[in-house]
């Protein structure tokens, strides 16, 4: 209901304020202000447009010009260039191949499904989230944990001091010993900040100075060690912690939000380039209507040289005539170069930009009246575009680095305790029977205490992070009013657009009567001047014009339509397009992000 609309639309505004802002010192007068900034971004905008839900219809009555000449409506179409064109019966000529022009038709539903799966833009939109996932998945994999393992073999083989007492030596002149240990275990980050580790090491030694005696020898020594390093201060917290994977998934978000706006804009130019290709097809019809009626008065002119028809008179005729030829010449050229700005938009495997087939469009323009309510459109614009859902992203990416930077400035203070149990043996089995003994055990406690004096940039960087904030929130704020705007505008062109139908109908009636009424006078007139030829000839070029303007309404029309459903962020709705996740081929861990047409 569009009531229950409205106020999800108003909570979710609410509900973005008062999430990802808080602080550990307490809100102050700053966060109070952010929070209303964003809460009333929305309601602001529609303070103005009261509660009325109620429809409004665009509608243009029929004018003075229709309503008089309503009896002859029939008569008047079929006077000037057919509409719509006629499929199949157009000149085009030869093509780049010299060969015969190809035609394909093309209804508009196939080529945005063609387009929507083939775009060659929208192909590389859809892989940005694939890549994102795999940042997020890269920034989750600081917590996996960690298998440690290392080998050291040392043999010692030196001369040393040797200690004389009493002119007698004591001890040897040399060491000599063997040392291998190995040491295996694990290691992980928890989300509160610290780490822990879990490791075994056995050591071999053996003796080889001589005089020497160890016991036992050689000497296994196996140990079990424990670890923890936790921040209690700077670094500590699940927040803080995970700051980097929730900015990952705000790109990731954002990358489907940017692929939803790429989507948008191809379904305006799709829309756009097919109006486009209509409307030339439509223009070599009135093209080559003006030409084939203006050499039928050239050929009258012609054979009247010998009666009342003067050399610059024909001439002219001549040279009017040459004139309809190059526009139709101008005309082929619009169709082949709007079929291939199509084709670009499609990239149907099927239909290349590099073969000379022309598209035909099978669809006709429409000039339905439709209704809106400004409110219910500026309420679904805001909860559609995604502009609007990026720049709630952008706020809670200020948020989450304000977070950081806050505990930032908290002093460093973190504990450490490690606890290790020792067992030796002349094999390393025995001395791990030793160890479980625990007749030998290490105890280590520490704090580690630290604050630069002045804490200079850990101020700096919180006082920037909330300055970006502040960014953020105006950012969102300009987001609403240019969404507001762009719906606005698409209104109004889809009214204006609308009115001109009816006014450049009227003035393609008016155009055809006056034709219309020459022809009439032309069957009854004994004698043709070349006066009277000079003024069929400007007749026939203000009907074509007339129709022309019209032709150029409807697709404009059309196109303001397709405008709006942009604006307001439903083009994929309207033309039942569903934006999916998927998991990408090949890559299980991985997301993809995939348009589908609801049929």
């Amino acid at each position: 209901m569009p009531g229950n609309r409205s106020r999800w639309v108003l909570l979710l505004a609410a509900g973005l304020g008062l999430a990802g802002c808080a602080t550990p010192f307490g809100p102050d007068n700053t966060e109070q202000a952010l929070r209303r900034r964003i809460a009333s971004a929305v309601p602001d905008e529609l303070a103005a447009l009261g509660t009325d839900e109620s429809l409004l219809q665009i509608s243009q009555p029929a004018g003075e010009v229709e309503a008089a000449l309503s009896q002859r409506w029939s008569e008047l179409d079929e006077i000037g260039p057919t509409v719509p064109f006629p499929r199949g019966e157009l000149d085009l000529g030869a093509d780049l191949t010299g060969g015969e022009q190809k035609e394909v038709a093309l209804s508009l539903r196939s080529a945005i499904v063609t387009a929507v799966r083939n775009n060659l833009s929208i192909q590389v939109a859809r892989l940005r989230p694939a890549i994102s996932e795999a940042d997020v998945v890269a920034a989750e994999a600081v917590f996996d944990a960690v298998f440690l393992g290392s080998v050291d073999l040392s043999k010692i083989d030196e001369p040393i001091p040797a200690l004389v007492v009493g002119a007698v030596p004591v001890g040897v002149p040399f060491s000599a010993s063997e040392r291998f240990r190995f040491e295996t275990g694990v290691r992980t980050l928890f989300r509160s900040g610290g780490t822990v580790t879990l490791s075994t090491d056995l050591t071999r030694f053996r003796n080889r100075s001589p005089g020497l005696t160890f016991s036992p020898d050689p000497a296994y020594t196996a140990a079990i060690r424990v670890g923890l390093e936790q921040p209690l201060l700077r670094g500590f917290g699940r927040s803080v912690n995970t700051t980097f994977i929730r900015l990952a998934r705000n790109v990731e978000r954002r990358s489907i939000q940017e692929l939803r706006s790429e989507l948008l804009d191809l379904l305006i130019a799709m829309e756009s380039a097919y109006w486009d290709l209509v409307f030339t097809w439509q223009d070599l019809a009135i093209q080559e209507w003006l030409l084939a009626v203006g050499i039928e008065v050239r050929d009258i002119m012609d054979r009247r040289r010998d009666f009342d028809t003067r050399p610059a008179q024909y001439s002219d005729a001549v040279a009017r005539v040459e004139q309809r030829k190059g526009n139709v010449i101008r005309a082929r050229r619009a169709i082949r170069a709007a079929s291939d700005q199509l084709k670009v938009l499609i990239n149907d495997p099927k239909l290349t930009v590099g073969s000379e087939a022309i598209l035909v469009p099978v669809d006709q323009m429409v000039e339905k009246p439709f209704s809106y309510n400004l409110r219910e459109a500026i309420l679904t614009t805001v909860a559609n575009r995604p502009e609007i859902k990026q720049a709630i992203l952008l706020i809670d990416d200020s948020a989450i680095r304000e977070t950081l930077a806050d505990n930032q400035r908290l002093p460093l203070l973190n504990f450490s305790a490690q606890l290790a149990y020792f067992g030796l043996d002349d094999a390393g089995g025995k001395a791990y029977d030793e160890l479980f003994g625990a007749d030998f055990i290490d105890y280590l406690l520490g704090l580690r205490f630290e604050w630069p004096i002045g804490n200079r940039a850990a101020e700096s960087g919180y006082r920037r992070a909330r300055l970006e904030r502040s960014t953020a929130v105006f950012g969102y704020q300009q987001a609403v009013q240019n969404v507001v705007v762009d719906t606005k505008a698409a209104l109004r062109d889809c009214i204006t657009d609308y009115e001109l139908i009816q006014a450049s109908r009227s003035f393609r009636i008016a155009q055809a009567e006056n034709l219309r009424a020459l022809l009439v006078e032309e069957e009854m007139l004994a004698g043709l001047t070349p006066e009277f030829l000079n003024l069929k000839f400007q007749r026939q070029e203000t009907l074509a014009t007339a129709q022309q303007q019209e032709t150029r309404a409807l697709v404009s029309y059309n196109k303001s339509v397709a405008g709006l459903h942009r604006a307001m962020g439903v083009s994929l709705a309207m033309n039942q397009i569903e934006l999916e996740v998927d998991n990408e081929p090949g890559l299980p861990a991985t997301k993809d992000a995939l348009p589908r047409r609801r049929d």
